[in-house]
């Protein structure tokens, strides 16, 4: 009976401490502030994106010399995509996975590989 209260009351502080915190990536990608991680999918050149309709953040500012990040990543059951900004000499090729900003259009231009 006591081993049981003992292990009660283990895990509900462990529930405590651990159900309010979200992910921080590399301790600077919080994931409440819409970071996450995903797979980059496709390189396409900026004039090839722009003539096929562009994406939802439309202030993008792109050069015809640019690179969008076609990526995929997972939320709970279904799998998502997103557009980003990539720098030619980046190192970022299809199938790296990468930390992008989901809710913010005006995240930095370039998205960041996984270490």
């Amino acid at each position: 009976m006591k081993k049981s209260m003992l292990l009660s009351a283990a895990a509900l502080t462990f529930l405590a401490i651990s159900g309010c915190s979200t992910p921080v990536y590399e301790d600077r990608y919080a994931w409440s502030e819409g970071w996450r991680v995903g797979k980059v999918t496709k390189l396409i050149p900026a004039d090839d994106f722009l003539k096929t309709g562009g994406s939802r953040c439309k202030q993008m500012e792109l050069g015809p010399t640019h690179q969008v990040a076609v990526i995929r990543w997972r939320q709970v059951t279904r799998t998502r995509g997103h557009f980003a900004q990539v720098d030619q000499g980046s190192g970022i090729g299809v199938g790296d996975e990468v930390y992008f900003n989901a809710w913010d259009c005006e995240q930095p231009q370039t998205v960041r590989k996984v270490r």
